[in-house]
């Protein structure tokens, strides 16, 4: 069984939101038990993602949303012979400021193989790949372990 971490779900600033929230929890836990519930909202917001596990056995598919990073909640889906996998550039861009007079906007591509339907909608997501060849080769690999 594989499993491929795809997103982190509030993103990279939630993610450091939570950490921080999580730090001041560990602090205020020294004075209030108000600290805990700091501690635990810090956690979900910080190790909170989505992935997708692939039995290979079996021949089905999971997309789940990690709460805390730990308790998996999604549900299984069977890869039957008519379905297909296929490549998507998926582009993205983030907005950082760059100084007082104005913004600097860096464009982030990655690519992601998605698993489709017989009827050609897009199911899920399965895997994440930094670069285009990365991408087809596991698209290639994927495709002949799931037989499709």
């Amino acid at each position: 069984m594989e499993n491929n971490k795809l997103d982190k779900t509030f993103g990279q600033i939630g993610s450091i939101i939570g950490i921080l929230i999580l730090l001041f929890g560990i602090y205020v836990c020294f004075y209030s038990w108000v600290g805990v519930t700091t501690i635990i909202v810090g956690a979900f917001l910080a190790f909170t993602h989505t992935s997708t596990k692939v039995d290979y056995e079996n021949k089905r598919m999971k997309f789940s949303n990690n709460l805390f990073g730990l308790i998996s909640i999604g549900f299984w889906t069977d890869v039957k012979s008519g379905m297909q996998l296929n490549l998507k550039d998926i582009s993205k861009s983030q907005t950082k400021s760059k100084d007082a007079s104005g913004r600097t906007i860096q464009p982030h591509s990655d690519y992601r193989i998605f698993l489709f339907s017989e009827k050609d909608t897009e199911i899920m997501a399965v895997k994440k790949c930094d670069n285009k060849e990365s991408a087809e080769k596991e698209l290639i690999e994927l495709k002949a372990k799931l037989a499709l």
